[in-house]
């Protein structure tokens, strides 16, 4: 974020500490947006990316700065969005060591359109070819073409490594998002801090033996405990599909989250930085205290409550997504967490599950809580409440709620899961004042 004339400037690539010429492209609620043309002077201690395309795929925004300095300017963030009371106690900012290399999952998409810098574009490069890598930001139809991601796991860039080198010597074509032609569509990739490694690819209908071939052919030019083939016969441009064969090993691999051990599918819900989300779930156990039963509102595949689930008697969590809470039931017998049960279904609906005394977390959407939940909470008579929010802004909202019921914001803390971009979690203990 930045200022022009006294206007609100967004602008993406744009280190803190830094002075860029950008050029705006639009106005969205009294916010305008803006892309980094060239850097007009460099933030303090300067670093050089080691990606390749930094600013291209619009994944990473810190790669100029070291870890120390973007956790410094996303914790600034975080207190100037929601600022601490006269009783607050604010903790540093806290993550798991890695800056790069720690993403388990990345999913990449083939093209046949690839995202040019302007002075490609200047010099007249074609945008057509054969392509994979991520999505341009706002480009449905163009990949930025990537080797490598420096975010993921070594292991998955070997798998990538491999597969470039297949397709290489088998080309089939890639899909055409925008004529619905072609044959190969997505590539997921895993892996576990077990050693294993998922790869996944999604594809058209296959429509000549040749294509079946190529596909079987795949398995000797990778090394993966799962490789499987997914078709995906419609047209819309994300990595779904059913299952056509597993071209070697299992259909899942092992990962650990602390002592909890589960096993990711290609499609199952997971945090992507296991090392982090154990640094997030121990500070959320921290927050939390004991009591004897724990709520865990919009709990996903149940990470949180599985995570924390031998500190209390009971765990029940809510979650919309009923293929969630599928996989929370198979995580939770999987590591006999009996006391754990599920409610398939919104936090909104199932209000009157919560009781006095409970223990909860939240960890809602990016939008924040429901209206009918933040209220519900801020007059239940809950021990203690813990808000673990992906965005900001909408903690900062929910916080007046609980503020005009009595609740007082007792401990804010900022965790970077994710170095070298600008997602931020926070972590949040409400607690009502002794009477």
């Amino acid at each position: 974020m930045g200022e022009h004339e006294g206007k609100t400037i967004q602008v993406r690539s744009a280190p803190p500490g830094a002075t860029v010429h950008v050029a705006p492209f639009k106005v969205k609620k009294g916010v305008m947006h803006a892309r980094r043309v060239h850097m007009v002077e460099p933030p303090p201690n300067a670093q050089t990316p080691p990606c390749a395309v930094f600013g291209l795929c619009g994944g990473c925004a810190f790669q100029e700065i070291s870890l120390d300095a973007q956790r410094q300017a996303k914790h600034e963030r975080v207190l100037r969005l929601v600022p601490p009371g006269p009783k607050t106690q604010v903790l540093p900012v806290a993550g798991a060591p890695a800056a790069y290399g720690y993403r388990n999952k990345v999913e990449l998409s083939f093209g046949v359109r690839c995202y040019l810098t302007e002075a490609d574009n200047d010099a007249g490069k074609s945008i057509h070819g054969t392509f994979l890598g991520f999505h341009a930001p706002g480009r449905f139809d163009r990949v930025v073409d990537a080797e490598r991601c420096e975010l993921a796991d070594p292991k998955m860039n070997a798998a990538l490594a491999g597969v470039r080198t297949w397709w290489a010597e088998h080309p089939l074509a890639p899909w055409d998002v925008r004529e619905h032609t072609g044959f190969l569509k997505h590539l997921v990739l895993r892996a576990s801090t077990l050693g294993q490694v998922l790869i996944a690819v999604y594809t058209a209908e296959p429509t000549t033996p040749e294509q079946q071939a190529a596909m079987e052919s795949l398995a000797s030019f990778v090394e993966a405990d799962s490789l499987l083939w997914y078709v995906n016969p419609r047209v819309a441009d994300a990595a779904i599909g059913d299952l056509r064969q597993v071209l070697a090993g299992k259909t899942t691999i092992d990962e650990a989250l602390g002592e909890m051990r589960y096993q990711l599918s290609a499609t199952a819900f997971f945090q992507t930085n296991t090392p982090g989300a154990v640094v997030l779930y121990d500070l959320i156990g921290e927050a939390l205290g004991s009591g004897e039963r724990l709520l865990d509102l919009y709990c996903g595949t149940g990470a949180i409550g599985l995570y924390l689930g031998d500190r209390y008697e009971k765990v029940l969590g809510i979650e919309m997504n009923p293929a969630a809470v599928e996989d929370a039931v198979q995580n939770a017998q999987r590591n006999d967490r009996t006391q754990v049960r599920y409610i398939a279904g919104k936090v909104e609906d199932n209000l009157p599950v919560i009781q006095p005394g409970d223990v909860a977390v939240v960890d809602p959407p990016r939008a924040g809580l429901h209206p009918k939940v933040a209220k519900f909470l801020a007059k239940s008579a809950l021990t203690s409440l813990v808000y673990v929010a992906c965005k900001p802004e909408s903690l900062a909202r929910d916080r007046l709620v609980f503020e005009e019921a009595g609740w007082e914001l007792e401990l804010l803390q900022t965790v970077d899961l994710f170095p070298q971009t600008g997602h931020i979690e926070v972590i949040a203990r409400f607690v009502r004042p002794a009477e």
